[in-house]
Order: structure tokens, then C-alpha cells, then sequence
């Protein structure tokens, strides 16, 4: 039997109020005529099967910021055959700018149970206006994060490390001190206030509403409410809930909650996940491998607390002696190549070196070849260029027993990136049935999309409408062609970058740099190469920070993009373009503790950027999807723009603002179409 999920209009009225009465005792009665209204606004969706019988129906109100759900009803006979899933899936895919789904539903109603294993969170509960005035729980479903241009961060603060704990240590909180229970409650320590920010899922909300004293159940949400929720990006936590189902057990309830609290914990920038679950603790390795997630104890975390804490951004802190290099797979190094450190988990190595193999025979076709760091193989990939369009990647493996995992993961990611960019592609295609499973959550949280099988993102490098870059995603992918248009405009462009997106709403600067660190900042290949810089882990990094001398700091505004202006050179250029993030101003002792695992800087050079007075106010630029230009734009080519457009000349010796026509022409001659 087929199933359709389509919207009902007012022809629907009786099936729908003949399956509402047959339902009434646990939906409650809505008159004809309010029925009549929600099918004339076209805020019903149906479930039908090929006969044209109405099934299950869904009656909802749009708001700007969220969806509420009037009434779910499925027929009886048809239950538990993912009905009400494909109907709140239908609800998902119509939103434009709502940001959840919110309803009430009574605690004592079968469907109290199911709102959680449709990804709905219980946030509250109250009386209802019955006789009895039974509870009635508010549930809400994320649908986007509250700050679409933080790029779903995590807001961390200053100082501390941020973790989030599970429910068993939660609970802990209020035990009674046994062995069990002071580990947790360790977390809460003076000595560890400034050291330890404690967050929590969503998904605890959901353990405390199983709970049945309803008194114990109050005390504990008020307690949770106490600690701040992580955002995330739903999707992501989608993606990341399948992955963990193939490794963790989920038979129950809370073995369920264990799989969401990872997985809404992986889609956010917080990576570490506290628990005292012996059976999670024994995964951890397999863990941080597939979703990136450190997995410890609460013990593990206060004594290797300093240790972890330099963990927690993308990079580490500083990186000596790189001496990075890509190395095509020559004939001589087939023989001996490592292919064992190259094995996916169960992988055979035969099964390896027949898919290698495949794409060594084909050097025409596939170029193949290694990430080298000073003579050992850290990475492996195969690039395909079959289109005028497209770069393919049929291989993307990571050492095993590499240090730093994730720097390198994201180095390779980025690179493969800049690869498709500098021969004028729009778009780079991963397949995920040759590549380390490690690189899934990184290739997520750098743009890319899953779509047929294939991990898909964007790179269009060049200035284009909103309708132009949704009718090229169509003319590309066109089953990505509605999760795009659903985008804003700050996160189309960003996860479209070097995309310049011609209506979003952002300021234009140019930012002078000199040369030698426009270099370490933007070159990866050659300063990789040429180690001109003592810390080469910037290279590696997907954002970053520059540090300058406070001046027209009250005219720089973020969300904008930056030109980046490469001086001390016999004739200065323009080199790079980024999307600046944020502004900070501190003082420059504050701003170097604050972002020292950031930036090319050292200590020194900070020090003569506040002219020796270390409570001197400077500021720190945040950026983020940076990409050379294919062109640079020379001096005299910046000249003839803004002689063009009548502006003053705009060789800068502090960052300027650039109208959004110089900056379109600027960004064009960057990006020229014949490369």
C-alpha cells in the first residue's frame, strides 16, 4: 500500500471531521466550522493511501517564529507505520522563517509517549482548563537555531571549558554523597567555577518528564533551567542519531536519550560529553572517531581538566614543523605503499588496495595522491575533475594513529575546497563509501550536505542573486533545491562561500595585512611548504583571528566580508576574501589569553602592537571562509575601480568600508570566469 503526504483542502472537510469524531476522546472537539478554516488557510496536511482514504491528518497555525500544532490524528489501524513522522516531516519541510514547532498534549494521553521519539523536547507543563485541570506538558521541536549567524556556535565563555553532562549525572546533583554520586558532584566545586561551565540538551528535559512524581518532576526542571541549554543544528543531530543507532544499543527509553544527548552534543561546538555510563565510557575511542565527540568520565575530566581545555577549538594550541606537502602516488610507491594505515574500522586491506588500485590505473582520470608531513603519510584523496562544473573526491582517508586527527581532517577538507575554487568549479562531491568516518562530522560543519549518497557542497566563486544561486543548485542537485531555498541569506552565502550573495544584508571592508602574515594566514600550500611562520596549525584552521591596532574600530560591523589588502610589497594587492564574524575590542592582554589558540601571532607582536603597554585597547578580527583569489587584484586595478565609482583612493593604511559596488567589481576581478 502507498502512502502520500499531500496538503487537504475544504473537498477533505468530512474525512477529516468523520476521523477527528472517531478520535475525539484524546483530540478534543474542534467545531466544522474551525475545521473549515484550517483546510481553506491550507494548514492541513493528509495522509492518504492510494485509494484516496484519508488516514491521519495534521492541523497546524503558521507564525512567523514557530508552528502550533492543533491536532495529530492517525487512524487507529495505522499506527506505529511512521505516519505521524511523515507528517511532521511534511510540517518541517514548508518552513520559511519558523524556528520550532511547539503543542500541549496531556500527560496521561498515549501520545505523551511519542512526542519524544518524534524529537520533541518537554519544556514545561501546566494545569489544563479541564474540570480535573489535568497537566498538560508544552513540547517543542528545534528547527533552526535561535542565532542563524553564529553558524550554530556554542556560545562559550572567556575562560572556562564547556561540557555537558547526561542525565545520570544530572541527577547526581541532588543524591545523597555515596561513591556513586560525589564524582558528579565534584563538577560543582568552588575551586572549578571558573575553570568548568556545565551545559545541558534538550534532551534532559525529556528524561526529568519521565519522571512521575509531578512535585520531583517541577523541582528538577527548575534545577535544569538553571544551566544553560547548548544550540544546535538540528539536522546535524539527525545525521549524528543514525550513526550512533549502528554503534549503541537503543531498546529503551534512556537508551534512547543516551543516543539524542550524544547526538545534539555532536551537532554543536561544545565536544565533550560528561557521563558516568561504564558502556558509553568503554566506546569513547569509536566515538570521537565517528561523531568527534570526547566522551569522559566525571573523574577524567577535573584531573585532566588543563589538558582537555586545550582541546576544545579546532586547533591546537601551537604546532611546530609541519613541512606539509601534497605527493602524487608514484609507480615506485605502489609496492610499499602503508595501505594498513589507511584501513577504515573491519575494513579488509585486500578490499583497500583493489579500490586504490582502481584509481591508480586510471592517472588520466583520478589524480591520486598523499598528505605528507615530514615524510609520513597522514592523508590520502583522489580528485576528479569530470565536469566544467564539478570536483569529485572518490577517496578521502585519514591516517590512523595520527596526532591532532581533527586539524589534519579539516586541513584536507579545506584544501579540497580551495582545489575546486582555484580551477573555477562550483561544486565538490565526496563519496562516503571510501572516506575515514571520522571526516562525516567535519564535512557537516564545513558546508557539505548529504544528498544521494554523495556529500555535496557549493563553492560558487562569483557575485550571483539569491534566484541565481538557487537556480544553479537546481541545475546541479535539484533534490538540494528546497533545503537551500529555505536558507537565509547569511547562511546560503556562507555555506555557498567563496559565494558573494548580491542581497544580503552586510558591510564591505578592506583590511591591510602585510605580507608575511597575509601569507600564513591564506597560502596553506605555501607556507606549509616554505614554514614561514613558527606556529603552521593556523594553515589548518577554518577560522581565525587578526589582531590590529584599535582605528575606525566604531565603522567595522560584522556580518560583512573582507578584502584583504596585502601590503609591504613593492605593489600591494588584494589576495583573499572572508566573511568577518565578529569584532572584539580589549585590552591586548586580555585579547592574546582569549584567543591565543587563534591567529599567527605570538606574544612579542602583539606587544608591539599595543606599543608595549599590555592594557593598551587593540582589536581582534574573527573570520572565517577565507579562499585566495584566483587573480589578485593589483594596486593599479584597485585605483581604476575607485576612480570608477568616484570613491577616494583606496590604498589603505587602516581598514576601510567599500560601498557594495566596489566590492562587487573588486570581488569579480578576484574571481575571474577564465581562470
Amino acid at each position: 500500500m502507498t502512502i502520500s503526504i499531500r496538503k487537504l483542502t475544504i473537498a477533505d472537510l468530512n474525512a477529516v471531521d468523520e476521523l477527528m469524531k472517531r478520535h475525539s476522546r484524546t483530540l478534543g472537539f474542534l467545531p466544522r466550522e474551525a475545521l473549515r478554516n484550517y483546510l481553506e488557510k491550507e494548514n492541513t496536511f493528509g495522509a492518504k493511501t492510494n485509494d484516496g482514504k484519508l488516514i491521519g491528518y495534521l492541523l497546524q497555525a503558521a507564525h512567523p517564529d514557530y508552528f502550533r500544532i492543533a491536532q495529530l490524528c492517525v487512524a487507529e489501524e495505522f499506527n506505529r507505520k511512521g505516519i505521524a513522522r511523515q507528517l511532521i516531516d511534511e510540517l518541517k519541510n514548508s518552513a520559511t522563517t519558523q524556528k520550532d514547532i511547539r503543542l500541549r498534549c496531556r500527560n496521561d494521553f498515549p501520545a505523551h509517549e511519542m512526542w519524544p521519539r518524534l524529537g520533541f523536547t518537554a519544556i514545561d507543563e501546566q494545569p489544563g482548563r479541564s474540570k480535573d485541570r489535568l497537566l498538560l506538558t508544552l513540547w517543542r521541536l528545534t528547527l533552526a537555531p535561535d542565532d542563524q549567524l553564529g553558524l550554530f556556535q556554542a556560545k562559550t565563555s572567556d575562560e572556562s571549558l564547556d561540557v555537558v553532562i547526561d542525565a545520570q549525572i544530572f541527577f547526581d546533583f541532588d543524591e545523597a554523597d555515596s561513591d556513586k554520586s560525589r564524582p558528579s558532584k565534584a563538577l560543582l566545586s568552588d575551586f572549578l567555577v571558573d575553570d568548568l561551565r556545565i551545559l545541558r540538551t534538550d534532551e534532559l528535559l525529556n528524561e526529568i518528564a519521565r519522571e512521575k512524581d509531578s512535585e520531583q518532576r517541577k523541582k528538577s526542571r527548575k534545577k535544569a533551567h538553571e544551566f544553560q541549554r547548548i544550540e544546535y543544528d538540528p539536522k546535524q543531530a539527525e545525521h549524528f542519531a543514525g550513526i550512533l543507532e549502528t554503534l549503541l544499543p537503543s531498546n529503551n527509553p534512556s537508551q534512547e536519550s543516551d543516543i539524542k544527548q550524544l547526538a545534539q552534543t555532536a551537532a554543536s561546538e561544545v565536544k565533550i560529553f560528561v557521563t558516568r555510563d561504564q558502556k558509553l565510557l568503554k566506546k569513547s575511542e569509536e566515538l570521537a572517531d565517528r561523531i568527534s565527540l570526547q566522551v569522559v568520565s566525571p573523574t577524567e575530566l577535573i584531573i585532566r581538566l588543563h589538558e582537555l581545555s586545550e582541546q576544545q577549538s579546532y586547533a591546537p594550541t601551537r604546532i611546530f614543523g609541519f613541512e606539509l606537502r601534497w605527493q602524487r602516488i608514484s609507480s615506485e610507491e605502489v609496492a610499499n605503499f602503508p595501505y594498513s594505515v589507511f584501513l577504515n574500522q573491519g575494513e579488509r586491506q585486500g578490499v583497500f588496495r583493489e579500490k586504490l588500485g582502481a584509481l591508480l590505473a586510471k592517472p588520466d582520470h583520478h589524480e591520486t595522491e598523499c598528505l605528507q608531513s615530514k615524510d609520513r603519510n597522514v592523508a590520502i584523496r583522489a580528485l576528479t575533475r569530470e565536469t566544467n562544473k564539478a570536483l569529485n573526491v572518490p577517496m578521502l582517508r585519514m591516517a590512523q594513529s595520527i596526532d591532532d586527527p581533527q586539524l589534519f581532517r579539516r586541513f584536507a577538507i579545506a584544501d579540497t575546497i580551495a582545489n575546486a575554487v582555484e580551477d573555477n568549479l562550483d561544486v565538490v562531491k565526496i563519496d562516503p563509501s571510501t572516506i575515514t568516518p571520522g571526516l562525516e562530522a567535519d564535512l557537516l560543519e564545513m558546508g557539505f550536505v548529504k544528498c544521494n549518497d554523495n556529500f555535496v557542497r557549493f563553492c560558487f566563486s562569483r557575485s550571483l542573486t539569491r534566484t541565481e544561486v538557487l537556480s544553479e543548485i537546481q541545475e546541479l542537485f535539484p533534490a538540494l533545491a528546497l533545503r537551500y531555498q529555505n536558507m537565509p541569506d547569511q547562511e546560503l552565502q556562507r555555506h555557498c562561500s567563496p559565494l558573494d550573495l548580491k542581497e544580503a544584508e552586510q558591510n564591505h571592508f578592506l583590511i591591510p595585512i602585510r605580507s608575511g602574515y597575509a601569507k600564513s594566514l591564506f597560502d596553506r600550500r605555501q607556507a606549509a611548504i616554505d614554514m614561514f611562520v613558527q606556529n603552521p596549525g593556523v594553515l589548518l584552521r577554518w577560522d581565525n583571528v587578526y589582531y590590529r591596532a584599535k582605528s575606525n574600530q566604531h565603522m567595522l560591523r560584522a556580518p560583512a566580508r573582507i578584502l584583504w589588502y596585502e601590503s609591504g610589497t613593492e605593489a600591494g594587492q588584494i589576495v583573499a576574501v572572508s566573511c568577518l564574524d565578529a569584532v572584539e575590542i580589549d585590552t591586548a592582554k586580555n585579547l592574546f589569553r582569549k584567543f591565543k589558540k587563534f591567529g599567527v601571532l605570538e606574544w612579542r607582536d602583539v606587544f608591539d602592537i599595543c606599543e608595549g603597554d599590555p592594557f593598551k585597547e587593540i582589536m581582534v578580527l574573527k573570520f572565517s571562509h577565507t579562499f585566495l583569489f584566483r587573480g589578485p587584484v593589483s594596486l593599479n586595478m584597485m585605483r581604476t575601480v575607485s576612480a570608477k565609482y568616484g570613491a577616494a583612493d583606496l590604498v589603505p593604511q587602516s581598514p576601510r568600508k567599500l560601498s557594495t559596488e566596489i566590492f562587487l567589481e573588486l570581488f569579480q576581478l578576484g574571481y575571474p570566469e577564465a581562470a
